[in-house]
């Protein structure tokens, strides 16, 4: 005869087991949830990225068709004031939703491959350092991105790099980018901090200069820097100033703009050193936002075949009559961009 202990005892089990089954079976589905959910969450932000893409590179596009209108047709590109610094609103263009572009004048800032080591240790001083201190960094970014050859000195200083762990060369070539500054010896002392992140030094820096080659600076958008660098007399730069604010304010009144070299001799008495009158090099600036994810692009650009001296092959006519050379392109995505 079984007992009542012995007859609950299977049954007892089955429970347990039943029990272990439904534990592993939950583990299981949560652990798939967590995964597909993670798997949609990526794809979700992959076609978010990917119509943030396609949003900016049209509003690109446009912005380039635009600016290339007002180049044929006033036969260059002189200031934003023709209209191209706001390129869809002057042409009554809708953007897609949430894209913000604005075309910039790069050649409105001095070229930094063109300025001499004097005027980049007169810029520094300007930025803060000690002028003792700016001579070193001028010194030391002419061995970085020239041939250290002709001085003892300087060759010296070039086969410092050789020295290093690992050893490596000065590459003779202007800056890629400015935060190839953290390269170069002594420069990066006072460009960048302890722990590797720039300083405000290299904020001002990066602001006052282009990294592009180009010949002159467009006196039509200057800066206040590229002026004093090229050593133009205050009087002149109160008569340029004042020169372009003449019509601000009267309506109706079309924005004033040197077009060739004659209009600046004829106020200035001749066309100051290392000036000219056109834009040679424009970063064109896309902003594309869609609830917290915002895409930014930037692209440089100059003006192909005959409007674009000083680019060299860079700019050569492109077989498919492509208006412009590019010759930057960065793009940024952020996914919890603050509001703008």
């Amino acid at each position: 005869m079984t007992s009542r202990h012995q007859r609950g005892r299977p049954r007892g089990s089955v429970i347990a087991i039943v029990l272990a089954v439904i534990a592993l079976a939950s583990f299981l589905l949560a652990a798939f949830v967590e995964r597909s959910t993670t798997e949609l969450l990526v794809e979700t932000r992959a076609a978010q990225a990917s119509r943030l893409r396609a949003a900016a590179h049209s509003g690109l596009e446009a912005a380039l068709a635009v600016v290339a209108s007002y180049q044929a047709e006033d036969g260059g590109l002189f200031a934003p004031a023709q209209g191209w610094g706001d390129p869809l609103g002057s042409a009554d263009l809708a953007p897609a939703p949430g894209v913000r572009v604005r075309v910039l004048d790069e050649s409105g800032r001095p070229s930094l491959p063109r300025l001499s080591p004097a005027q980049v240790a007169s810029l520094l001083e300007e930025l803060g350092l000690r002028r003792d201190q700016a001579d070193r960094v001028a010194e030391a970014l002419g061995v970085w991105t020239r041939q250290a050859q002709g001085s003892a000195r300087l060759e010296t200083e070039a086969r410092q790099y050789q020295l290093a762990d690992p050893p490596h060369h000065a590459p003779g070539r202007p800056l890629g980018s400015f935060e190839e500054l953290a390269a170069v010896a002594v420069a990066r002392e006072h460009f960048f901090d302890d722990e590797g992140r720039p300083t405000e030094l290299l904020r001002r820096f990066a602001a006052e200069v282009s990294l592009h080659d180009f010949p002159a600076t467009n006196l039509n958008t200057a800066t206040p820097r590229a002026w004093d660098l090229a050593g133009l007399a205050p009087a002149d730069v109160t008569r340029v100033q004042a020169w372009f604010a003449t019509e601000k304010g009267r309506r109706g009144a079309p924005p004033r703009f040197f077009r060739d070299a004659n209009e600046a001799r004829s106020l200035l008495g001749t066309v100051p050193p290392g000036f000219e009158t056109r834009a040679r090099i424009l970063r064109v600036v896309v902003v594309a936002r869609e609830g917290p994810a915002e895409l930014r692009l930037e692209a440089v650009v100059a003006p192909a075949a005959g409007d674009s001296a000083g680019q060299g092959d860079r700019a050569s006519s492109s077989p498919l009559g492509y208006p412009f050379s590019l010759l930057d392109l960065d793009e940024s995505l952020v996914l919890d961009a603050p509001a703008a």
